[in-house]
């Protein structure tokens, strides 16, 4: 039963999956001793024994023992013991477990879910075991490295020798283990044996189900168990050591594969890729670790290092390593990978126990010619799978890929695997959805659905199709934005017991240029239905109904769960036109999704929001709201009468709207509840062809319920197609042209034909259309096509039109090099580079071929694209050839595709890895630019040439001197020097020289005095004119050797000097001239917090002129600060000119209010000892009525007043304000 967890949990079960800790569970060993005692190898046993799994649930399994140890050592220890379990229940799932002294340990694996749960004990010595899976594991130790030197993989061969032969390949193997495994082990030789029988139990189920090998340990292995490290023979020299001492021990004809088992922390190193069955090299492995024992060593180092010796490579991407086989993005998560163990480009932190296809294919290749096995004869029979088809598809578009397995035994579980097999450098940096090779999606686990999402349904849903920078246990799935090639591998395991058999089938998806996003556009926002209504599904066709994609029907489909699944469809075959109208089911969902997907292809999209449909009491529920009938024939439509919410009504049904003469029949004609029904559509033949909208209408007392269906009445009289253009007889006509006739009612597509003869007996294209236009693709130049149109439906088909011809236009072909290469790619850092060519004809491009001369020490480091004026890109080729050198080649579409030589390693007339084809019908127009990107730092090099040949629809106009200006009719100068500027004529064009004129500028001596001046001396005496324009100044003058202007105000003056010397004419050169004025003196006083002091902020000026109080002072510094005097004291500062302006401030010191002067004359001041606000001055008269009174609003501690009016004599003043209320005393003279 599980533990109530007082045990402290080590290190490495100390993570959660799933954001749940591992379980615990006590274990009655002596128990289960006892229960397996009676099991024999086999056979399966009719007890039943209880496993849990990692939710606490408990599984019924039957056991049968499937030994690791051979019989002699299986004799000597009897007590360590491997066994096979089967669950009884309905779930298909299998377990494999070891048990010993030490006690349990297992796998259990489940084909359909595809994570195993492992079961490990937590402590030597205790009874408490922790159950757990990996899914989400955060990354393990770094001491998981693999130091196996890698081997580049020739070139790939087009067959698959698989695993499906019907034999299982038991292979002898001798494990070694260090005194340090031992000891960490309990020390004994029978400790080690039971931890090595463990390892290989697990190792031994990944074996048999991916390549139906497995292992047993040979009988005198015990030789080879050492206890003490300090007189064990293994020192510095692991791969030396362990193949000596294994082949002098045991003897080289006495095993076919050598391992050893330490616990150090340096990792593994199988010492060769592909050892096993060769002596001098199949005992030369080792895996070691601090912790040699459970999951992460069993598969993470023990499995992967056997991998090595059995063939496999690396799969992994984030570094490069030349195989040919870097199939997995960053670090991948296949045993072959190295998962974890990357840093950032970490993709999840363990490897998966299973194999990549291209692992087992290597794996397969080697085993074909070095098998030294014991065959044992399987009655398992392979899965068969049905052929893959290659497709093309819109880029930035999800799509699915669905394999069709069968099994000839029944009982075998079949597992699917969809892998993507592109060989090339990801790491998380670079991986996006602008790769154009290696991966664009991670490996993931073998599972029972046939089927695999690219990216993920639950991505799509939530509008995740790309992914930049991915992070651990993030997608690592992103879609292609760009034109490549992807290739996908589909493995299918059975997963028989005793030794599995596999097939794998290869398939193709091109992503094309010229189309895509595929998107859906309504539904974008959260909306409300009701069940049974007809609702709008609109998407973007972006071109996916032309070649080469020419998917002209789609299919929609409805998920009620957000996109999880889309179970219900809505639509099938319809025209891929960007509308159609659907009708929602009775179900109700508040997460209701649509998936729109190519009816014969694999790309989709999805809407962007959930919407809800609500109840409704009745539904009329039609397959579909689009029919076809054929005159005279009757149709008849079925459909489900549904009712919700209790309705009980009696219902009639009727179509009110159906043309005069048609038919219309229900039966039933009334329901009352819920039932299926029957639309009968009669006497078609008395409407004429078309199409017609019926509203099919179910009346009760209540309510009115509709579904208008759309009804195409056909015949087989079909009028004579007439073509349009091109017109009959035209000439030059394009060599992509758009074919048009007039649309037929009575035609649901329409067949076309286009021969080189009148005949048509060359038929050169020809294609099916539900619109009536048609783009043909690979025609001729200068050559004449006949094409005509046959009307089709689905009551048969007419004729065909009377055939238009029309003769294309001869291409004219051009070949320009570029100019400024070399251009130096630099080592340091992920440098881009371009260099560029322009093209000044404006032709509608046939054929572009690119020549590339690329010097660079690691070609495989290099993306090189060819960026077109309009943008479209094109990639040449991409992390080609590995560490070999220097590219000198031609691209052509028509070549053969990319073969890696020497030096340089691309060379020759190659075919790039995208297609120049997307460049055809744009314009020759502007700048071409060559793209070379170095995506790896170290390695450098240089552009040193790069040409472009393009063919193109009409003539290039001539320009052989080539600058810039058609020699036929625009260029007046024929035969200017290369490299000369021109003007639009041709002509060379005259600059003078930027030194040529020397501007002496003087500025106002004072603000407001425009006694400024501008002074132009010319190097060379020339006939100048000179316009110079300006504040109040707007002049054309001449000069020949040098030329003023005074008087002139502070601004800013444009002058513009042109010349001329006999008949040359010099471009005008244009200058720009400020005259300033002195600045405003900008002086800010600050009084201190006591009123003490006043500190001068003093700019605008290089000396300053302070005056306070009388006391005057000069000084140039930014920042002073003066003392005040008691009462008032006043400040005046100007700077070195009389035009900067002045500064005055008055300030008071005083500890009470102060009336200066008084007595007063004319002007007084009034100083308060604190700021007051609203404060309020009133003056009374010697007989005390009042006066005056002022009235003063925000902070005021000085009031000026003017008693210059008053009447001789005494007065009284009053203030108030916030903390002021007194009275003072004045005399006026």
């Amino acid at each position: 039963m599980p533990s109530s967890s007082v045990e402290r949990i080590p290190e490495r079960f100390q993570v959660e999956a799933n954001g749940e800790k591992p379980a615990l569970f006590s274990l009655d060993e002596a128990e289960l001793g006892k229960r397996l005692n009676g099991i024999s190898p086999g056979v399966l046993s009719s007890e039943t024994i209880y496993f849990p799994d990692a939710k606490g649930r408990f599984i019924q399994f039957r056991v049968k023992e499937t030994p690791v140890f051979a019989p002699e050592l299986a004799a000597k220890y009897p007590n360590i013991r491997s066994f096979t379990g089967y669950s009884t229940g309905a779930d298909p799932v299998k377990i494999r477990f070891s048990y010993s002294h030490n006690g349990l340990q297992s796998m259990m694996i489940s084909p359909d879910k595809g994570i195993p749960t492992f079961i490990e004990k937590l402590n030597k010595g205790a009874n408490v075991y922790a159950i757990y899976n990996r899914d989400g594991l955060s990354s393990r130790e770094a001491e998981f490295v693999c130091n196996t030197q890698t081997a580049r993989m020739p070139e790939m061969p087009q067959t698959f020798p698989l695993f499906d032969d019907q034999v299982l390949r038991r292979y002898r193997i001798a494990v070694s283990a260090t005194g340090e495994y031992t000891v960490f082990h309990g020390g004994t030789v029978a400790d080690a044996l039971a931890a090595i029988n463990a390892t290989l139990t697990r190792v031994n189920e990944v074996f048999e189900t991916d390549l139906a090998v497995t292992f047993e340990l040979v009988a005198d292995n015990d030789l080879i168990i050492f206890t003490d490290p300090d007189t064990d023979p293994y020192g510095g020299n692991l791969n030396t050591e362990t193949q000596n001492t294994i082949s002098s021990t045991i003897g080289a004809l006495n095993y076919d594969v050598g391992h050893l088992f330490h616990e150090e922390n340096i990792g593994g190193n199988a010492g060769f890729i592909g050892a096993v069955c060769q002596d001098e090299r199949k005992a030369s492995a080792y895996s070691a670790s601090l912790n040699p024992e459970g999951d992460r060593y069993d598969i993470d180092l023990v499995a992967h290092e056997l991998g090595h010796q059995f063939g496999a490579n690396h799969t992994f991407s984030h570094t490069p390593e030349g195989t040919g086989v870097q199939f997995e993005p960053g670090s991948g998560t296949t045993i072959m990978s190295y998962a974890g163990i990357t840093g950032e480009d970490d993709v999840a932190g363990f490897s998966d126990p299973y194999f990549h296809y291209i692992s087992i294919f290597q794996i397969a290749n080697y085993l074909q010619g070095n098998s030294c096995a014991v065959e044992l004869p399987l009655a398992n029979n392979p899965p068969l799978i049905q052929p893959l088809t290659d497709y093309s598809i819109p880029r930035g578009t999800a799509f699915v890929l669905t394999g069709n397995a069968s099994d000839p035994d029944t009982g075998d579980v079949l597992t699917y695997t969809w892998e993507q097999a592109d060989n090339g450098l990801v790491t998380a940096s670079t991986f996006g959805p602008e790769n154009v090779s290696g991966a664009n999606f991670r490996s993931l686990e073998p599972t029972s659905s046939p089927e695999r999402y690219f990216p993920k349904l639950s991505r799509v849903a939530s509008g995740n199709l790309t992914q930049t920078n991915p992070v651990e246990n993030s997608a690592w799935e992103t879609v292609s934005t760009v034109e490549r090639e992807m290739n996908f591998a589909l493995t299918v395991r059975d997963n028989a017991a005793g030794g599995g058999q596999l097939t794998s089938a290869l398939m193709k998806v091109d992503v094309v240029n010229n189309a895509g996003p595929f998107v859906v556009t309504s539904q974008s926002n959260t909306t409300t239905y009701s069940a049974g209504s007809a609702q709008t599904v609109s998407w973007e066709v972006s071109g996916t109904d032309e070649a080469p994609i020419f998917a002209q029907y789609v299919d929609i489909f409805l998920s009620l769960d957000g996109g999880n699944s889309f179970p219900i469809i809505l639509a099938e075959q319809v025209p891929n036109d960007g509308e159609q109208e659907v009708l929602l089911p009775g179900s109700a969902s508040s997460t209701g999704r649509i998936m729109v997907k190519a009816s014969n292809n694999i790309f989709f999209a999805v809407n962007a929001a959930d919407f809800t449909i609500t109840e409704s009491e009745v539904v009329m529920d039609f397959e579909a709201l689009d029919y076809e009938v054929c005159q005279p024939n009757d149709l008849t439509i079925p459909f489900e009468f549904e009712t919700y919410q209790g309705f009980s009504e009696t219902v009639t049904f009727s179509i009110p709207d159906a043309p005069a003469g048609l038919g219309v029949s229900f039966n039933p004609s009334s329901v009352d509840a819920e039932t299926s029904v029957n639309l009968t559509i009669s006497n078609t033949a008395t409407v004429a062809a078309g199409e017609y909208p019926l509203t099919v209408t179910a009346t009760s007392a209540s309510q009115v319920t509709t579904v208008t269906l759309q009804l195409k009445v056909y015949n087989n009289s079909f009028a004579d197609v007439s073509l349009l253009s091109p017109a009959n007889g035209a000439s030059d006509v394009s060599l992509l042209p758009v074919l048009q006739w007039e649309a037929n009612a009575n035609a649901s597509s329409y067949q076309v034909e286009i021969a080189t003869d009148a005949a048509f007996g060359n038929v050169v294209d020809s294609g099916s259309v539900l619109q009536n236009q048609f783009e043909p693709q690979g025609l001729q130049e200068s050559t004449t096509y006949y094409w005509r149109v046959k009307p089709v439906n689905p009551c048969g088909e007419g004729t065909f039109s009377t055939a238009f011809n029309f003769t294309t236009i001869q291409l004219d072909c051009e070949t320009r090099d570029a100019t400024d290469t070399p251009r130096a790619i630099s080592s340091a850092g992920t440098p881009t580079v371009t260099s560029e060519i322009m093209f000044l004809n404006d032709l509608t491009i046939a054929d572009v071929d690119v020549q590339v001369n690329i010097e660079h020490t690691y070609v495989s480091d290099l993306v090189i694209r060819l960026i077109s004026p309009s943008g479209t890109a094109v990639t040449l080729v991409a992390n080609a050839c590995g560490s070999r050198e220097n590219i000198n080649a031609i691209f052509d579409d028509d070549a053969q595709p990319l073969s890696c030589g020497v030096d340089p390693a691309i060379s020759g007339t190659v075919k790039p890895v995208g297609s120049l084809s997307s460049f055809n019908g744009e314009s020759t127009l502007g700048t071409w630019t060559l793209e070379v990107s170095d995506v790896f730092t170290a390695d450098g090099g240089f552009i040193n040439g790069f040409s472009l040949s393009i063919c193109a629809e009409g003539q290039y106009r001539p320009d052989n001197d080539n600058d810039g200006v058609f020699d036929d009719t625009d260029d007046l100068c024929l035969g200017t020097p290369e490299g000369l500027e021109v003007n639009a004529d041709g002509c060379p064009v005259y600059r003078f020289d930027e030194n040529n004129f020397t501007l002496s500028i003087s500025s106002e001596s004072c603000r407001g005095n425009n006694d400024g001046s501008i002074q132009i001396n010319p190097a060379l005496t020339r006939d100048y004119t000179v316009s110079i324009t300006g504040p109040g100044t707007d002049l054309n003058d001449s000069f020949t050797n040098g030329y003023s202007l005074s008087n002139l105000g502070a601004g800013v003056y444009q002058i513009c000097i042109n010349g001329t010397e006999g008949s040359i004419t010099y471009e005008t050169l244009c200058f720009e001239a400020v005259i300033s004025e002195p600045e405003p003196i900008d002086i800010n006083g600050i009084l201190s917090a006591d009123g003490t002091e006043v500190t001068l902020s003093l700019n605008g000026a290089d000396f300053f002129n302070i005056e306070l109080n009388g006391v005057l002072t000069r000084t140039s510094d930014p920042l002073v600060t003066l003392k005040l005097d008691n009462g008032p004291n006043t400040l005046r500062v100007t700077g070195d000119l009389p035009c900067q302006g002045l500064f005055e401030e008055s300030y008071f010191l005083g500890d009470r209010t102060l009336l200066y002067p008084n007595p007063v004359k004319d002007q007084f001041s009034i100083f308060l000892v604190e700021p007051q606000d609203g404060l309020q001055v009133i003056v009374f008269d010697i007989q005390g009525r009042m006066f005056k009174q002022f009235s003063y609003s925000g902070l005021m501690n000085q009031v000026d007043l003017d008693a210059s009016a008053w009447p001789s004599g005494m007065y009284f003043i009053s203030l108030k304000g916030e903390s002021l209320n007194e009275t003072h005393k004045m005399i006026r003279r």
